[in-house]
């Protein structure tokens, strides 16, 4: 068989990259501010997904031509990052992004040169973000949270539970599966720095239904191993596999050591679905520490030396359990654990710094936010409003405010140089707070509109930096798929070889 692909070069591609981003900016600009929804229709799914979401309407976008469809895989990247960071804030950095590509195309000057001055320009934007900074507290947040979900009623909400949980707390999401929104306090427990061994273990069934990537594993009732000593072999942790099978039951593993090839092949085995299995690095400071409230908080036993457990005698009495565990890449949460009331007060008479350290996460406190709604579709609307405002109420209250609605931004580009960089930022910044009075229908009250000064600034940094791809990169080569014929085809001769 001959392979008919070829390899596509084009010349000149700002052109085509700067159009697919613009492309991604004409599907939200409508959203920011108090714009009109995007209703996404998911092969998936058999209903719609109606959101002002910029992080799953960029996620949806696919086109035909292929420098395009490039550009857009580059913003999605680039959403991740924002998304990682703090969730808000992806459609300002989208617009800034196109904004820089379509006045350095507009100004016929060299795209290189440009892009050197804007990121010589990205320091000073910086410093102007930190010097318009101030301090917020609980009993203000509501503003942030109402700018960031443009919801009154979201606002409210956030605003009142902030005060009850303090910034460090932790809200957790779902829906009341009622018309009305309610609130749970709970005690919640953060580790830190304690995250899945890999992404591919994520597993979030809320996620997956409204066509989000799934970036974090979330499972209830899980059946939790604790153990100090390595897991070298398949035998060591089969017979938990069974149970959690049976049971059907995630099993969650926290450990400090693993076979490399073993934990590959159980990353394997849960990406089969053949068992729902999550492995939980432990931190590499406070190991001794966490491993004795970790398990404390779920009931667990340690496997280790000193306890005389190992993986032949161990029995199901020494696994623990939680209501919730829900795991990233960097942190695990634990809702609805034991009653760990007993230990904090041994850790409170002790009074040390590692005792005041270790009490810092065992006493997080909770909120459990159940949104009302009158249907699927409404419900998954309303979270991701919500958690865009969780995220920037939160960086809010670590890192500051400034002006919300795009007007810092609008401020700081008159204060740039006149300078070919200078001119492009100064049209680009000002994007954000033109389009929030665009879609407007009544004029903005710029003085009651706060934005996390940290979202504000991650815009900025990861428009510049997806703005400067295209502006240094002349070549474009595109390499087509595949067909199913032809993979079919070096699959069998690959065996052939093998034989």
């Amino acid at each position: 068989m001959q392979n008919d692909y070829k390899t596509n070069i084009i010349d000149n591609a700002l052109i085509g990259f700067a159009n697919g981003i613009n492309i991604c900016r004409k599907a939200v600009e409508g959203t920011i501010g108090k714009g009109s929804n995007v209703v996404i229709q998911h092969e998936d799914y058999p209903y719609y997904i109606l959101t002002k979401d910029a992080y799953s309407i960029i996620q949806s976008i696919k086109l035909n031509d292929p420098i395009e469809y490039q550009a857009v895989l580059m913003l999605k990247d680039a959403t991740d990052s924002q998304n990682k960071r703090s969730k808000d804030g992806r459609t300002a950095m989208t617009l800034i992004a196109d904004a820089i590509l379509q006045e350095t195309i507009k100004s016929g000057e060299n795209p290189a040169q440009v892009n050197k001055e804007i990121g010589e320009l990205l320091p000073v934007i910086e410093d102007l973000i930190l010097k318009q900074k101030k301090p917020i507290y609980e009993n203000e947040i509501f503003k942030v949270a109402q700018t960031a979900s443009d919801s009154v009623r979201i606002g409210k909400l956030l605003g009142d539970i902030y005060q009850q949980i303090g910034k460090d707390g932790i809200i957790h999401i779902e829906g009341s599966g009622t018309w009305n929104d309610s609130v749970q306090y709970i005690e919640g427990i953060r580790f830190n720095d304690a995250g899945f061994i890999s992404p591919f273990m994520v597993y979030d069934e809320v996620a997956k239904k409204e066509g989000k990537k799934e970036n974090k594993a979330v499972y209830e009732n899980p059946i939790i191993l604790v153990t100090k000593r390595k897991i070298e072999k398949e035998s060591d942790i089969s017979k938990l596999v069974d149970i959690a099978i049976r049971e059907n039951k995630a099993l969650v593993i926290f450990a400090d050591d693993m076979d490399s090839n073993l934990a590959s092949s159980i990353v394997a085995t849960h990406k089969a679905k053949v068992a729902k299995i999550l492995i939980i690095k432990a931190p590499i400071l406070w190991k001794n520490f966490i491993y004795e409230d970790f398990a404390k908080v779920t009931g667990a036993t340690v496997v280790e030396e000193s306890s005389g457990i190992n993986f032949k005698n161990l029995e199901f009495k020494h696994l623990g359990t939680c209501a919730k565990i829900v795991v990233d890449k960097e942190e695990t949460v634990i809702i609805g654990g034991q009653d760990i009331s007993e230990h904090i007060n041994e850790l409170k008479t002790k009074g040390d710094d590692d005792s005041q350290l270790r009490l810092s996460w065992l006493t997080t406190k909770t909120a459990i936010l159940k949104l009302g709604a009158n249907n699927e579709g409404e419900l998954s609307f309303t979270r991701l409003k919500c958690e865009d405002a969780v995220h920037s109420s939160r960086l809010a209250l670590l890192d500051g405010v400034v002006t919300g609605a795009g007007r810092c931004l609008f401020e700081i580009a008159r204060n740039l140089p006149d300078t070919i960089g200078g001119r492009i930022l100064k049209s680009a910044l000002s994007e954000p707070s033109l389009q929030i009075m665009k879609n407007s229908t009544i004029p903005v009250d710029w003085s009651d509109l706060l934005d996390s000064a940290d979202v504000v600034r991650n815009s900025v940094r990861n428009a510049i930096a997806l703005a400067s791809i295209p502006l240094t990169s002349k070549i474009f080569i595109s390499i087509p798929p595949k067909s199913q014929e032809q993979l079919m085809h070096e699959t069998l001769q690959a065996q052939n070889r093998r034989f």
